[in-house]
């Protein structure tokens, strides 16, 4: 009991400071995007996917490959909050380089129509993310200066492949291996600056936790292509069971007028699952010369998210998925115009913020959804080496207790593929 203790005390004593981000699972809410071609064009790829990237935007896709190709991506992302805390502003920026995807595609010769088998790694998700205030509360009346972190990605390995089942109509499916770490920082110092607190001269709070996921999951699609250049895509992927282990670590400094009193530093280890609900998505495109224009929604009721597993050593992240997030489609945008070699693209998409607090936690308004614009560009060298570039800028605004965040990602997405012949 006294572990249990210890951890909801260097959690929940901050709640109202660090709530948005240590409250919510970060697996079910982190779209980041997969592919240069695909975000160069809002992620609008579900009726398009004829690469690598298709294996997890629309398997079916990958039935329009007809050469063989080996593919690589890596993305840059920059993530800056300017928060503002009872008034105060504070800033929290930081970066990072991954990889995004390497993988192959090879086309199997038939006699007729296509088959195209495909396997590799990709990175889909991303949970960089936090949170730094200096200012005074009013309501609890310390003096408050602390960050809330959290640093991590999720991706999956898979395998899938895609037929031809009619002249104009492709099935595909992909089965993924899903496995993602999150490290997530949370430090506090609250000093009586009012002295509104007896003898208490300053409260230290440190909790960190290192957590893993692991699951694994199905896509399977639909593309239809019309002759005349119109293209239509459905996907649907299967609940999964996401495994979740965490490390945790806390501790605790009262500082008080005449000493000092420290509680040692304690560590805990937890596992639990979570069950991620149905994935619907659909996309259409239409092209003619050399102008692509193509837009996706995607609907996934995170309401429908449970635990299939609780935590034994803490309390759920969670109270109640039905009221403490809402429904919501993800919707996508984008154009591909063509200049002789040369594919100039642009996107936009919205991603709603569905985590929406309550549940003993502070509600969160969202002032501003996840509103992203991207452009793009790629081309091709002796017709054998593929490049593409994209440029992801967004960002997203709400208010949670006495802070409000403004909150602006960039990412850069570049891959290259490298095209060969099948015997």
């Amino acid at each position: 009991m006294i572990s249990i203790f210890r951890c909801m005390v260097a959690v929940c004593s901050s709640v109202c400071l660090f709530a948005a981000v240590d409250a919510q699972e970060v697996v079910l809410d982190n779209f980041s995007g997969m592919g240069a071609r695909a975000m160069g064009m809002g992620g609008a790829y579900t009726a398009l996917s004829d690469d690598f990237s298709g294996l997890f935007w629309n398997p079916a896709g990958l039935a329009r490959v007809r050469r063989g190709e080996v593919y690589t991506a890596f993305s840059y992302e920059r993530f800056r909050n300017e928060a503002v805390f009872f008034g105060a502003p504070a800033e929290n920026r930081f970066s990072s380089t991954r990889l995004n995807a390497i993988g192959m595609t090879v086309p199997y010769p038939v006699y007729r129509g296509s088959l195209v088998f495909a396997g590799g790694y990709g990175r889909t998700g991303s949970f960089n993310g936090g949170v730094r205030i200096d200012g005074y509360d009013p309501v609890a009346q310390f003096e408050k200066t602390g960050i809330s972190e959290d640093s991590g990605a999720l991706g999956a390995y898979v395998a899938g492949g895609a037929v031809d089942v009619s002249p104009g109509v492709s099935l595909g499916m992909a089965i993924q291996r899903w496995q993602g770490r999150n490290q997530f920082r949370q430090e506090l110092t609250r000093l009586d600056t009012e002295q509104a607190h007896g003898d208490t001269v300053r409260l230290y709070e440190r909790f960190t936790s290192r957590d893993r996921f692991s699951a694994w999951g199905i896509r399977g699609g639909l593309l239809y292509v019309n002759p005349a250049g119109f293209r239509f895509g459905i996907t649907v992927s299967a609940p999964m069971n996401f495994h979740v282990r965490s490390q945790m670590e806390d501790e605790y400094e009262d500082v008080f007028e005449d000493g000092v009193e420290n509680y040692p530093v304690e560590q805990i280890e937890d596992a639990y699952a979570l069950k991620s609900p149905f994935e619907f998505a659909m996309g259409a495109a239409w092209s003619v010369g050399g102008l692509t224009l193509s837009g996706d929604v995607q609907y996934r009721d995170l309401q429908q998210a449970t635990y299939g597993q609780l935590p034994v050593a803490t309390v759920p992240h969670v109270e109640n998925f039905r009221t403490q997030y809402r429904s919501a489609l993800r919707s996508h945008l984008g154009a591909e115009f063509w200049v002789q070699n040369l594919a100039l693209r642009v996107g936009y998409y919205r991603d709603p913020i569905r985590y929406v607090g309550g549940g003993g936690l502070a509600d969160i308004q969202v002032v501003q959804d996840r509103d992203v614009w991207t452009v793009g560009a790629g081309g091709s060298l002796e017709k054998a080496i593929l490049f593409d570039v994209a440029a992801v800028v967004g960002g997203y605004r709400q208010i949670e207790g006495g802070r409000e965040d403004h909150v602006r990602t960039v990412r850069v997405f570049a891959s290259m593929g490298y095209l060969f012949n099948v015997p």
